[in-house]
């Protein structure tokens, strides 16, 4: 039987590889992984327990773009969220450099007593991101 470690990479196909590292590398700040060289038309995004790979294509048009509300979306690779230590500063940081999702944060309760604060954005593909502020159960508040 095979045994699964973690997850090593993701990758995100583009028209515009440089315009996702402007937004990922620049206004979001993540390293990179492996050097970038824009002539190769890919990139390694470090985001720290995993790399995020940016790969040209030059193939048809963009899935649309997905809400906040899961029932309204076609199945398939949802997001990714970031998870930060404090959503107010998060939000304050990227106020007026990212397009929001959504007017305002949400915050969801679970049974068990987890819950998180969070608010989703896209990337200028129109891919779903989220900065997300997780709090476990008998964590301290």
């Amino acid at each position: 039987m095979i045994k699964l470690k973690r997850i090593d990479n993701m990758d995100i196909l583009t028209h515009d590889v440089q315009r996702l590292v402007d937004f990922y590398h620049g206004t979001l700040g993540l390293p990179f992984h492996l050097p970038y060289e824009p002539e190769e038309e890919w990139a390694a995004i470090d985001l720290g327990n995993l790399t995020l790979y940016l790969f040209k294509s030059e193939t048809g048009a963009h899935a649309p773009r997905r809400s906040e509300v899961n029932a309204e979306n076609a199945p398939g690779l949802d997001s990714i969220a970031f998870a930060v230590d404090d959503l107010d500063a998060a939000h304050a940081a990227l106020d007026g450099t990212v397009e929001w999702v959504t007017d305002q944060q949400i915050d969801w309760h679970h049974p068990s007593g987890t819950w998180y604060r969070y608010r989703p954005f896209y990337d200028p593909d129109g891919n779903m991101l989220y900065v997300t502020e997780p709090h476990p159960a008998g964590a301290a508040a």
